[in-house]
C-alpha cells in the first residue's frame, strides 16, 4: 500500500481508505474517493501541484496534500462490513435537522450567520404558497441543472462547463396542465453534508423551504458518483424524479442502460432528457407533478432503502447499477492531450493564460472601437436634432445636456461590454476556467487562497455582485472572506468606460497594453493585500484543494450569445434606471442655483449646487491631481462606475469648450474623450483610472459582502479599505509620473 501522492502519471491503483480529516475526508468521499474505487493519476500541473486524477469516470484536481490522505493499493479491496458506516455523514430520513443558522452548519463557526439564507427562505414560502406547486432541481454540479431549470421555465439564467455557476436558488414558473408550478435551481451539490455554504444552503431549502416535489437531475454519463447524492434524496420524505440528462452524448458514446430496471431497482421514476434542448424535459415535469397528488406514504415505501453512511450508499449504487449500466470510459485522446500540454500541465500555460487575457482586451477595446463610434456618432445626431426643435428653456436643456449628455456617453460603451462578456462566456463554456483555477492555485495558496478563489474573482470582470455571492462555493470561511475583500479589485465591466474615455484620449497608441496593465495591476494588489490579511486573521485555518475538472466541451453558440445578450440586456435596463435618474439628478444639481444671464455654462456649473461640492472636496484630492469636476465624478461613482463617465459627460458639454473641437484630429475616441485630452495630463488621466479601478465598490458590492459575510463591519471594511488603497495607488501614480 501506498499514499495516492506517490502515483505515477499513468498509473491506476485502488482506494484503500482515506485518511482525511473529517471535513475533507466527506469532501473526498463526494467526489468519488471511496473504498474500492479505481483512481488513475493523468498529469500534474506545471508546478507540480495540484495533481489531475481520474475516478468515477470524471476528472478532479487535488493538491498533493490531500492526495496524502489517500490510502492505495495495485489490489482491490472490497469493503463488506456495515462496521465501515461513518456516522458523521449520517442523514436522518424523518426528522432532519433545523437548520437555523447555515454556515454554522457548514462552517462549524459559532458565530457565523447566514442572513441571506433566511431571508431567501422566509420570503420562498410565501411566494410559492401562492403560486401553487413547488419543484425544486437538485443534482452535482455540471450536471446540466441550469439547462434543465431554462428549458422548463422558459428563463435565461447562466449555465457554464465549470462547478458553481448557480451560487443561490433561482425561481421561474410555467403553467402545465393547468396547474401554477414554480420552479426552482439549487446550487450544484455533491451531497447533503451542508459542510461549504452552498451545500448548507441546498440543505436549508430542501428541509425548510415550501418544497412539493424533488427533481433530481443527474449526468447519465457518471451515474455511479451522481447516485450517492440521489441515495441521501431517497431518503427524505418527499417525492423525488429523477432526470437522465445528457443522454445524447451517453448513446453516441456507446454506452447502454436499461431503464425501466433501474427505475424499478431505485423506486422512483426516472426520465431521459437532452436539457440543452428540451428533450423529455416536459415529460419529466408532468411526471414530477403527478407524484404531488399521490399517497405519500405509497410512494416512499416503495422506494430503496438505503443506510445512511457513505459505504451503505456507495454499495448501494454498486448495486443498482449491477448488470443494467455499461459505461464506455472517455479516454484521453491526442487532442485532449495536447490541448491540456497547453492550458494545464505545460510549461507554456501560464504564458497562454497571460496571451488569453491580453487578446480579451484588445478585443474588447480594438473591436469594440468600431461600433462605438457609430453609437457615438448617432448619439451625437439625436443631441444635435433635439437641441433643434426643442424650444429654448429648462427641459429641453435637461434633455439634450442631462438624458443624452449623461446616458449617452455611456451607452456607447455598450459593444465594449458585449465583447467582453463574449469573451468570458466562451472561456466558461469551453471548460478553461477549472483550468485556469488549477493553475492559480500553488500561487493561492502561498498567499492564503484557494484555487476555487480564481473564479469569483474572474467572474469579478464581469459583475463584482455575483462574484461575491461566487465565493460560497469555498468551504473555509477564513479563504471566503478574504476572497471577497479581494474580488472589488477586480475591474468590473462597470469600470471599462472610463478606461476606455481615458486610453483613447490620452494613450490611443498604447490602449490595450494600459489596459492589460490596470486589469493585472488589480490581480496583483488583490493578491497582496490577500496575503497580508492571510498572515494577519486566522493564520491557522486552510483551505484544502479538491476540484472536479470538467470535461473540454465546444462552446454552444446559442448559449453564448443568449449569455452576452442578456448581459447586454441588463447593461441597458441599468442605463434605463440608475443611470437615468443619476444623470438627471446630477444635471439638476449642475444647472441650480441659476447665476446672471452672463455667465458662461461653465461658470454656471461652477457656481451650482454641483460645483459646491466639487469645491468642497477637491482638498482632499488636490494631491492626486484631480479638480473638482473629477471629484463629483468620483463620488458619483459610488453608486454605480458607469457615473463617473456620464458625470463627467454632463459637466464637459459645455458649447464654448465644444468650439475648440478643431483639434479633435488629435485625440482619438468620443468627443468626451475629446474634451478631456485638451484638459488633463496623462499623469492626472492614469492616476484617475488607477483611482476608478481600487476605490469603494459600488453600493450594491459592499451590500453583497455584508449579506454573504454575515457581517456589517465586513462591508464597512471593504469600503474604507479599498479607498485608501485607491488614494494612495493614485498618489504613486501622479508623484512618479
Amino acid at each position: 500500500m501506498e499514499r495516492l501522492s506517490a502515483l505515477k502519471d499513468g498509473c491506476k491503483a485502488y482506494v484503500v481508505s482515506v485518511d482525511a480529516p473529517n471535513i475533507q475526508k466527506i469532501r473526498l468521499n463526494d467526489l468519488g474517493f471511496l473504498k474500492g474505487e479505481s483512481v488513475e493519476r493523468l498529469y500534474a500541473s506545471p508546478l507540480g501541484s495540484p495533481v489531475v486524477y481520474r475516478v468515477m469516470g470524471r476528472e478532479v484536481a487535488l493538491r498533493r496534500s490531500e492526495a496524502r490522505y489517500v490510502v492505495v493499493s495495485t489490489e482491490k479491496t472490497v469493503c463488506a462490513a456495515d462496521e465501515c458506516e461513518e456516522k458523521q455523514d449520517a442523514i436522518p430520513s424523518a426528522d432532519l435537522p433545523e437548520l437555523e443558522n447555515c454556515h454554522t452548519a457548514c462552517c462549524h463557526c459559532a458565530d457565523a450567520t447566514c442572513p441571506s439564507c433566511s431571508r431567501r427562505s422566509k420570503k420562498s414560502d410565501r411566494q410559492m404558497a401562492e403560486d401553487g406547486k413547488t419543484l425544486a432541481i437538485v443534482g452535482n454540479p455540471n450536471c446540466g441543472k441550469t439547462a434543465f431549470f431554462n428549458a422548463a421555465s422558459g428563463g435565461h439564467e447562466r449555465t457554464g462547463n465549470y462547478a458553481g455557476v448557480t451560487v443561490t436558488s433561482t425561481v421561474g414558473h410555467l403553467t402545465m396542465d393547468g396547474k401554477n408550478v414554480t420552479v426552482v435551481d439549487l446550487p450544484g451539490t455533491y451531497s447533503l453534508h451542508a459542510s461549504s455554504p452552498d451545500e448548507a444552503f441546498v440543505m436549508h431549502e430542501l428541509v425548510k423551504g415550501h418544497v412539493d416535489v424533488i427533481v433530481n437531475v443527474i449526468d447519465v454519463g457518471n451515474l455511479e458518483r451522481n447516485l450517492l447524492l440521489t441515495m441521501q434524496l431517497l431518503r427524505m420524505p418527499k417525492p423525488v424524479v429523477c432526470v437522465l440528462n445528457m443522454y445524447d452524448e451517453f448513446r453516441q458514446s456507446g454506452s447502454s442502460l436499461d431503464v425501466a430496471v433501474l427505475q424499478e431497482r431505485l423506486g422512483v421514476p426516472c426520465v431521459q432528457t437532452v436539457a440543452r434542448n428540451g428533450e423529455g424535459v416536459a415529460d419529466a415535469i408532468r411526471k414530477a407533478l403527478s407524484l404531488i397528488d399521490t399517497d405519500a406514504s405509497a410512494h416512499i415505501a416503495g422506494r430503496l432503502q438505503v443506510g445512511a453512511g457513505v459505504e451503505s450508499r456507495h454499495r448501494a449504487v454498486k448495486d443498482v447499477l449491477e448488470g443494467i449500466y455499461t459505461l464506455q470510459p472517455r479516454e484521453m485522446n491526442l487532442r485532449t492531450s495536447i490541448i491540456n500540454r497547453l492550458t494545464a500541465r505545460g510549461p507554456l500555460a501560464y504564458v497562454l493564460f497571460a496571451m488569453v487575457m491580453v487578446a480579451v482586451f484588445w478585443l474588447t477595446f480594438q473591436l469594440g472601437g468600431y461600433p462605438m463610434e457609430w453609437i457615438e456618432n448617432g448619439v451625437t445626431w439625436l443631441g444635435e436634432s433635439l437641441a433643434t426643435y426643442l424650444p429654448e428653456g429648462m427641459f429641453r436643456d435637461m434633455v439634450v445636456d442631462g438624458v443624452i449628455g449623461g446616458v449617452g456617453s455611456v451607452i456607447v460603451f455598450l459593444p465594449n461590454i458585449l465583447i467582453l462578456y463574449l469573451c468570458i462566456s466562451l472561456l466558461e463554456d469551453s471548460g478553461y476556467l477549472a483550468r485556469a483555477a488549477m493553475l492559480a492555485d500553488p500561487l493561492f495558496e502561498r498567499l492564503g487562497l484557494h484555487g476555487k478563489s480564481f473564479i469569483p474573482m474572474l467572474m469579478g470582470f464581469g459583475c463584482n455582485v455575483p462574484a461575491v455571492m461566487a465565493t460560497r462555493t469555498i468551504s473555509n470561511r477564513k479563504t471566503r472572506l478574504i476572497t471577497m475583500l479581494a474580488v472589488p479589485f477586480m475591474s468590473c465591466s462597470a469600470r471599462l468606460p472610463v478606461y476606455v474615455v481615458f486610453c483613447g484620449a490620452f494613450f490611443p497608441e498604447h490602449a490595450v497594453w494600459v489596459m492589460t496593465l490596470l486589469y493585472f495591476g488589480g490581480i496583483a494588489v488583490a493578491l497582496f493585500l490577500s496575503w497580508v490579511m492571510g498572515r494577519v486573521y486566522q493564520r491557522s485555518r486552510t483551505e484544502n484543494f479538491v476540484m472536479e475538472v470538467p470535461p473540454y466541451r465546444v462552446p454552444q453558440p446559442s448559449s453564448v450569445v443568449r449569455h452576452t445578450w442578456e448581459k447586454g440586456r441588463q447593461y441597458l435596463r441599468k442605463m434605463g434606471s440608475v443611470i437615468l435618474v443619476a444623470s438627471i439628478v446630477i444635471w439638476t444639481l449642475g444647472y441650480f442655483p441659476r447665476g446672471g444671464e452672463d455667465l458662461t455654462p461653465a461658470q454656471q456649473q461652477e457656481q451650482s449646487w454641483l460645483g459646491s461640492i466639487g469645491h468642497a472636496m477637491e482638498p482632499v484630492f488636490a494631491p492626486l491631481g484631480f479638480d473638482w469636476r473629477m471629484d463629483v465624478g468620483i463620488l458619483a461613482g459610488t453608486g454605480a462606475k458607469e457615473l463617473m463617465v456620464s458625470t463627467m459627460g454632463i459637466l464637459y458639454d459645455c458649447p464654448e469648450e465644444d468650439a475648440d473641437a478643431g483639434s479633435a484630429d488629435e485625440a482619438s475616441g468620443t468627443r468626451l474623450a475629446q474634451t478631456l485630452s485638451r484638459t488633463y495630463t496623462p499623469a492626472t488621466a492614469l492616476a484617475y483610472m488607477v483611482f476608478a479601478l481600487f476605490y469603494f465598490p459600488c453600493i450594491a458590492t459592499v451590500v453583497a459582502i455584508g449579506a454573504e459575510s454575515g457581517r456589517r463591519r465586513v462591508a464597512y471594511f471593504a469600503a474604507v479599505y479599498t479607498t485608501l488603497v485607491a488614494y494612495l495607488m493614485a498618489w504613486v501614480v501622479q508623484l512618479q509620473a
